[in-house]
């Protein structure tokens, strides 16, 4: 096996923010906690003092309540949250059809190795990987389908409030549409049945999903947890409270931007925009946002509204009804879960960073933040193609375009690049500048018209003969677009599109044993794996 490793700085398809992690920016000191290959002690005790054993408990019964109907579930795991040394390291992500693109796995595969490497320090605390379902997202269009071998497979239905909530009618005839997709090749039988096991057998997508990634990762340790519980909204109630009455999220988040365009000297994209109130309402109209209103508190698209004495009362009554936006969301994880590390995608650490102010608010310590890894797969056809075709890995991270006339101006048997008759205006034109000086005004204004008319002439000139030569060698360049277009499909990267159902369908059940062998939570570059 080739492994090729690049630098994020090299493939170009990071926030700004994320790459100053990556690269630990010493400006970002102070944001946030930067991963290290051990955990920090003084990090450690302050969860271990805050993390109490009514909430070890609660947490426990609450996994075991929901792993019910799993056979095989984790139970030593629940037993081990008892341990005030015990903690956390946590992913989280939306409840993908058959888990979606291949990075959630990469996701997962990151907690769950980062928590063996520091179990096997022996420093007496013991390491617990676990994965946040996202089940109280509402975007239903986001997370509907999936994508195998250039086919996206969807589901189609009339849907409203949170996802994991939602009934996983018409599944079936999602499996019966991929059945005549995956027709009978190779390992299509096991995945069909996984499929059948996860999504037909269960009534809603939150325990499909459960189901679904406890097959594929149970075995390793993975504990799965699902926010939507009304005992583990209970023990957030007093922070739904403070959201609603002191505004902690927006006033935050708007301090911590400012202090980050202070340390960086420039203006930040800010990744999600706080609200004076960052809440929404789950009742029978789905899930919606709630906003202030000149008289209290109204949900959006409805008729509900409450007075601040109202809304205080329903937090406190019901907090199953009151989720937490994506700003929120941190707060109520970090809040539930003894937890030291948080891996997430580049974005996500975007967000995250947005935060450190919000958290000393609500006297709760961040985790240390790990950007997730990032993986390109590459079959040995492809690899042999990229060898034939004398191209490098790092040159299809480049837009399509830039992509062929690089390599064109590479394998062209003629000079393309016309600098040198460019070069040899600058010098005759220099010449006539100078004799403009000696005469009238208009002479230098006619002088560098030419200029700009001569250079243009290059230019279009210098265009013609790289498009003549990319017809020449449009064998050559069709072979590349083709290569890229595997690996990077619609352009994008593989692990944002492509399903892991492609890859079982050819190494069937060593692909994820695969993945787990190679993928290094500590290394940083973008990993490049033949197959």
């Amino acid at each position: 096996m080739q492994i090729h490793r690049l630098p994020h700085t090299t493939t170009q398809r990071l926030p700004d923010l994320a790459s100053r992690v990556v690269s630990a920016d010493p400006a970002l000191a102070g944001f946030y906690r930067p991963f290290a290959n051990q955990p920090d002690a003084a990090h450690v005790q302050q969860q271990e003092k805050r993390f109490t054993a009514q909430q070890r408990l609660t947490l426990k019964e609450v996994l075991t309540a929901q792993y019910k109907h799993i056979s095989n579930a984790p139970t030593n795991q629940f037993e081990s949250l008892l341990s005030s040394k015990t903690f956390t390291i946590t992913t989280g992500h939306q409840l993908n059809l058959f888990t979606g693109p291949l990075y959630f796995l990469y996701k997962i595969i990151d907690v769950i190795k980062i928590a063996n490497q520091w179990n096997a320090l022996q420093d007496g605390n013991t390491y617990v990987p676990v994965y946040w379902m996202a089940s109280e997202d509402h975007d239903f269009k986001e997370i509907n389908h999936f994508s195998v071998n250039g086919q996206t497979i969807h589901w189609s239905r009339k849907q409203h409030g949170p996802v994991g909530r939602l009934s996983t009618e018409g599944l079936d005839q999602v499996l019966k549409v991929w059945k005549q997709h995956l027709g009978d090749r190779p390992h299509a039988e096991e995945l069909q049945d996984l499929f059948a096991q996860s999504y037909v057998a269960h009534s809603n997508l939150a325990d499909a999903t459960r189901y679904l990634v406890h097959q594929l990762f149970g075995s390793y340790g993975l504990v799965i947890i699902d926010g939507d519980t009304p005992r583990l909204k209970k023990e957030f109630v007093p922070y739904l409270q403070r959201e609603c009455e002191e505004e902690l999220i927006q006033k935050g988040s708007q301090t911590t931007v400012e202090k980050l365009n202070n340390a960086l000297q420039t203006k930040i994209k800010v990744q999600v925009n706080p609200r004076n109130i960052n809440l929404f309402y789950m009742g029978e109209s789905g899930r919606q946002r709630i906003e202030k209103t000149t008289t209290g508190y109204g949900v959006v698209d409805t008729v509900i509204s409450f007075s601040k004495k109202e809304l205080i009362k329903e937090i406190k009554s019901h907090p199953e009804r009151f989720s937490p936006n994506a700003l929120f969301r941190p707060i109520y994880q970090e809040l539930v879960l003894p937890n030291l590390v948080t891996v997430g995608g580049g974005s996500e650490l975007a967000y995250w960073l947005q935060l450190s102010e919000v958290f000393a608010s609500f006297d709760l310590p961040m985790p240390m933040l790990k950007l997730r890894s990032s993986v390109l797969l590459i079959s040995d056809k492809q690899q042999q193609k990229l060898k034939k075709l004398d191209i490098s890995v790092a040159d299809l991270f480049l837009p399509t375009n830039e992509m062929i006339n690089r390599r064109v101006r590479q394998i062209s048997n003629i000079d393309i690049d016309l600098g040198e008759f460019k070069a040899h205006l600058d010098q005759q034109f220099g010449a006539l500048y100078a004799l403009a000086q000696q005469t009238d005004a208009s002479f230098l204004g006619a002088v560098e018209a030419q200029e700009k008319k001569q250079k243009k002439g290059i230019d279009r000139l210098e265009k013609r003969l790289l498009k003549a030569q990319r017809i020449k060698l449009v064998d050559h360049v069709n072979r590349l677009t083709e290569l890229q277009q595997q690996l990077f499909p619609m352009g994008d990267l593989q692990e944002r599109r492509v399903n892991f159902a492609e890859f079982v369908l050819q190494f069937g059940d060593d692909f994820i044993p695969f993945l787990m062998k190679h993928i290094d939570p500590n290394e940083k570059d973008f990993m490049c794996f033949s197959l």
